[in-house]
């Protein structure tokens, strides 16, 4: 009995190695079905618009191409993608191109409007910089979830094009 386990678990094992099944699709779902279910979610999610933004899936790796006008819809194609059954990987490549461009000065005073606003980044240190929409964060927090919440409050700001923030942690 001992020994039919054995060799059961061994050529499952082979099997596996040698690619004869497919495991990337352990969720059934067709590329087609993955990619109906980002669509369908994308038109019922505030703020989203498909009409710029293309979709391709194969094997359960997803692309994301096009263009949006604010990041923060980036980051919510990219969300949606994510959370759709039988995705296994995605890849933004969506491009920010703002509708109504505003001044790196002006972009960077909303950000130093938002840590004012903001109880846990008023102790922060922080140095902004923006170049051609392009931010650059230098920040101290507190807590991990503080860099999520700033950058997507960041991304709602017209004009941001991209966002990276280097972040040190309090002790």
């Amino acid at each position: 009995m001992q020994k039919k386990f054995g060799i059961t678990v061994f050529l499952i094992f082979a099997v596996l190695l040698t690619g004869m099944i497919d495991t990337s699709q352990s969720s059934g779902m067709s590329d087609d079905a993955i990619k109906r279910k980002i669509e369908s979610e994308v038109g019922r999610t505030s703020g989203l618009m498909a009409d710029k933004v293309r979709i391709a899936v194969e094997n359960g790796y997803v692309v994301l191409y096009g263009t949006v006008d604010r990041y923060i819809h980036k980051i919510l194609f990219e969300k949606v993608a994510w959370k759709t059954e039988g995705v296994e990987e995605v890849d933004n490549e969506i491009r920010v191109v703002p509708e109504f461009p505003q001044t790196d000065a002006a972009i960077e005073r909303r950000i130093k409007e938002i840590v004012k606003t903001y109880r846990q980044f008023q102790a922060s240190n922080i140095g902004v910089t923006v170049k051609a929409g392009a931010v650059k964060i230098r920040i101290t927090l507190n807590h991990p979830a503080d860099i999520i919440f700033l950058k997507n409050k960041i991304a709602e700001i017209a004009g941001v094009t991209s966002i990276d923030i280097m972040a040190d942690f309090a002790a």
